[in-house]
């Protein structure tokens, strides 16, 4: 890229081709006024207010910065005599109409029309007339629109379109009656992500969860990670008087770009929920009632030793938590070790996958190392496999958008489901296939780029192990077969092939139906051979990079830092005795004797088989989330004894013993992994609620309670254990955590030569799911735009805004089972029945209905029994 040198107000700067002059006077320093230019939108040129003085090829002219390119030797002056009255000007015009409401505006204090009102030292205007008074519109839940303070900026409108792919507001009217708002009036229908309020130059969007809480100046600002989806975006927590006030976004920070969801910027309010737990819980008479940490702790100390001496230390299981930090998570997994003497631990997430760290592993061993996940809008190609980004992962969808829009990116969905992207891509490809397929599918991919010489054969030969195998196994694979087992199209098969092979950034992005489905590993190697492929027969930038659609904000960290059976932290083989020695000496402590099997049946099984006499669970919730309800339930009720740590009384803390109150994000310290493996830092905004106490504290009280000492003092020295421990996380530095993240995959490579990719073998048979005539549909879960478990349960804008849950069916399903939309129907399984809204849609194929699992207080996991489990749907008779 070319590089232009300029000058601006006499000052020499450099900025890239193409760049307008706004940017590049932004990027340097120096201030222009300015309402409607935005760096992450596309250029409006509305408010008229960043007029210059240009001079370029020897002519001097005035142009608006933020449409005009910088050019060689271009002299750029901001503030001349002309310019300052000119602005003055159009300032006048502005504020003729702009309500001067500014005692009783949330804006006041941030907002851009005041700041510049204030510089330009505007006195009452020239101009008169009729000052707008439009009805504040509140028809929603978290966003107010004041027409009156708006000033037809136009960023509200590119934010939804450009980054949301939504469109639901645009310009009405024209002229003096130009107003924002929605189609005939309609009430918003969006994502509620909540841009619109954070490009808002004044007052015209508010966020109505802050309802004049606080002005700008009196909030304390502490930037920190979400607690939601495995994104990791950067937030940034107002606190007053020790309160969070609302949730805002930083531009500048994080990998997000200031773009949050509905969730990140409006699901706060669980922090100050009055259902959190204040206090310790002992159930005394078969009543948790209130207790003092002294005895708690005292009683969880006498009952866990009691069953170590009766039963031995395996008959504890402990279950981590996809929501705790990698501190917290590494802590509990050393105590469950090294305290109790048991390896019978794991988080759902494993439990769910349990194949799956051990391909993303050596996925990084081999060189399959995933760019960061804050490139995804550098990408020329994206192939979402598998996930409904949408719904579970909106920020990244608004990177895909950007990407599109800025690279002209193709885009491949595949997907069981015509999941919704809203998108203007040149190449749109939507691969639907059958339930059971996708292995298929992705072979059938590969054939086609070896059929039509689209690989460099040559160049994957000498790049890795076994391509010769892969090649034979693909030579039973026919194209046209794969299209009739998938149900896609052979041309869209290999239309979708060739965009994969070409040269570029390729992001693939494997979501739960792939991970979860019972045919799951085999695609999970299927798409990582893909992707070998490609890598393999491209040089420099043409790599693709797979990024495994984690749920939660720290399912990658839990399974990094050995919450699972089979592995240390660090992903350690338990079995080998180097690591096992490894451990002893940095902890002082053996570990368990008792060997763990790849066919080992997980820590819920273990107890529903009466193998475990006790439970620990830290931050999890398994009762809801676990697969299979009834499973767990049994299992819980078969202990003779249970631990929870929770910031809520959830349906898992119900069952227990004792009930141990934690802090949320905001209220502690540590790191979170997202899934494209960046460890980011949290910072603490507030204090405990109550008695509680961050979990890695719970831990060392706990430990030194049973005899053990976890002379910890903060989360950093438990980060510089699990760095001296763990190869993956050698070499991370906490400090240095709060101005760049760490990644793992990349750092672990640096380190070491990465060993040549080994293709492994996947030709599953297409899963044949079986149906019942008396349960003639399939069921399939999945992720909520809304709701994100105990969290999003106990926020009220959330609960507002999605107040039900409901189950989605195809328009011929409905109509076979004499449903119409709207309608509350009941979905039943061999094992249980629940109510719910029915959702028509075309989203759907026929004979599979689909119910969102994060609306916590719906057990739709009481109605599985297997991933895909046969139901019926049928109206209740009155």
């Amino acid at each position: 890229m070319n590089i232009i040198q300029l000058v601006i107000d006499d000052k020499p700067i450099s900025a890239p081709e193409g760049t307008n002059v706004f940017q590049a006077a932004l990027d340097n320093g120096i201030y222009i006024p300015g309402l409607c230019y935005h760096p992450k939108l596309s250029q409006f040129g509305g408010c008229r207010l960043c007029y210059v003085e240009v001079t370029e090829r020897k002519r001097t002219s005035h142009r608006f910065a933020c449409a005009h390119p910088v050019s060689e030797g271009m002299m750029v002056k901001v503030n001349t005599q002309r310019v300052v009255r000119y602005r003055k000007s159009v300032m006048e015009y502005l504020l003729a109409h702009h309500e001067l409401s500014c005692p009783t505006c949330d804006k006041s204090g941030e907002c851009g029309l005041q700041n510049i009102t204030y510089e330009l030292n505007l006195a009452p205007g020239r101009f008169r007339t009729v000052r707008m008074h439009q009805p504040v519109i509140r028809d929603n839940p978290v966003l107010e629109l004041n027409r009156n303070r708006c000033v037809l900026c136009g960023r509200c409108v590119s934010a939804c379109k450009e980054i949301e792919g939504v469109s639901a507001i645009d310009f009405q009217n024209r002229g003096f009656k130009t107003v924002i708002g929605t189609a005939f009036d309609r009430p918003l229908e969006c994502s509620f992500c909540g841009g619109c309020v954070a490009v808002c130059p004044t007052g015209a969007w508010q966020d109505r969860t802050l309802g004049f809480k606080g002005r700008p100046w009196e909030f304390v600002s502490t930037p920190t990670i979400c607690p939601y989806c495995s994104v990791g975006c950067t937030i940034v927590v107002n606190t007053k008087a020790g309160d969070v006030r609302r949730i805002v976004s930083n531009d500048r920070l994080g990998i997000n770009e200031g773009n949050l969801c509905v969730k990140g910027r409006f699901g706060h309010e669980f922090i100050h929920s009055p259902e959190r737990l204040k206090t310790p819980l002992i159930r005394r008479n078969g009543e948790l009632s209130p207790a003092s940490w002294h005895d708690a702790l005292h009683y969880v100390s006498k009952r866990f030793q009691q069953i170590i001496q009766e039963h031995g230390g395996p008959s504890i299981g402990g279950i981590g938590s996809e929501r705790c930090t990698n501190e917290d998570n590494y802590l509990f997994q050393k105590f469950c070790r090294s305290v109790l003497g048991t390896n019978a631990i794991d988080n759902v997430a494993n439990i769910k996958s349990p194949y799956l760290n051990r391909l993303i592993y050596q996925a990084v061993v081999h060189g399959m190392t995933t760019l960061p996940l804050k490139e995804l809008d550098r990408a020329d190609t994206l192939f979402f496999f598998g996930a409904d980004v949408t719904e579970a992962h909106p920020v990244a969808g608004s990177m895909a958008r950007k990407a599109i829009r800025l690279n002209s990116a193709n885009l491949i969905i595949a997907n069981v489901r015509n999941v919704r992207f809203n998108s203007v891509a040149r190449n749109d490809i939507r691969l639907s296939y059958a339930l059971g397929s996708q292995a298929v599918l992705i072979n059938a991919l590969m054939k086609v780029m070896l059929d039509e010489g689209l690989i460099d054969v040559k160049k994957v030969e000498t790049a890795t192990h076994q391509f010769r195998e892969l090649c034979s196994s693909l030579n039973a694979v026919m194209v046209a077969e794969a299209s009739q087992q998938t149900g896609v199209h052979e041309e869209t098969i290999r239309n979708a092939a060739r965009i994969l092979a070409k040269p570029g950034k390729c992001y693939v992005v494997c979501g739960k139906d792939i991970e979860e489905d019972p045919s799951g590993e085999a695609a999970a190697k299927a798409l990582l051979n893909l992707c070998a492929l490609i890598n393999a027969s491209n040089t420099g930038e043409g790599r693709a990079s797979i990024l495994f659609s984690r749920s939660h904000n720290n399912s990658q960290g839990v399974n990094d830092v050995g919450v699972v059976p089979e592995f240390l932290p660090g992903y350690l083989d338990i079995n080998e005795t180097a690591h096992r020695e490894r451990v002893k000496k940095l902890w002082g402590k053996k570990l368990p004797d008792h060997v763990i099997r790849k066919d080992s049946m997980n820590v819920i099984d273990l107890a529903l088989n009466g193998k475990l006499k006790a439970f620990y669970v830290m931050g999890e919730n398994p009762i809801v989330t676990y697969p299979y309800g009834k499973d767990v339930r049994e299992a819980c009720k078969k202990l003779d004894f249970m631990v929870v740590q929770d910031a809520f009384l959830t349906e898992t803390a119900q069952m227990a013993d004792v009930v141990l109150p934690t802090v949320t994000f905001a209220e502690k310290e540590g790191t979170f992994t997202n899934m494209g493996m960046a460890v980011q830092r949290l910072n603490k905004a507030i204090q405990p609620a109550g008695e509680a106490k961050p979990d890695w504290e719970i831990l060392c009280e706990l430990a030194k309670k049973m005899g053990h000492s976890f002379a910890y003092l903060s989360a950093k020295e438990i980060l510089q254990e699990i760095g001296s421990l763990s190869p993956i996380y050698a070499g991370i530095q906490y400090d240095r955590l709060k101005r760049k993240e760490f990644r793992w995959a990349s750092s672990f490579t640096q380190k070491s030569a990465p060993a040549k990719y080994t293709f492994e073998i996947a030709l599953p048979e297409r899963l044949t799911v079986a149906k019942r005539k008396d349960f003639p549909y399939l069921l399939l879960t999945g992720a909520s735009l809304n709701h994100h478990g105990t969290f999003s349960r106990h926020a009220k804008a959330l609960t507002a805004i999605a107040p039900e849950c409901f189950v989605e069916i195809a328009k011929n399903t409905a109509h076979e089972a004499g449903v119409q939309d709207g309608d509350m129907v009941t979905v039943e399984s061999m094992q249980d029945k629940i109510q719910l809204r029915a959702r028509v849609t075309d989203a759907m194929p026929d004979g599979v209905v689909f119910v969102p699992e994060d609306c916590e207080w719906v057990p739709v996991n009481l109605l599985r029994n297997a991933v895909y489990t046969p139901v019926k749907i049928y109206k209740e008779s009155k």
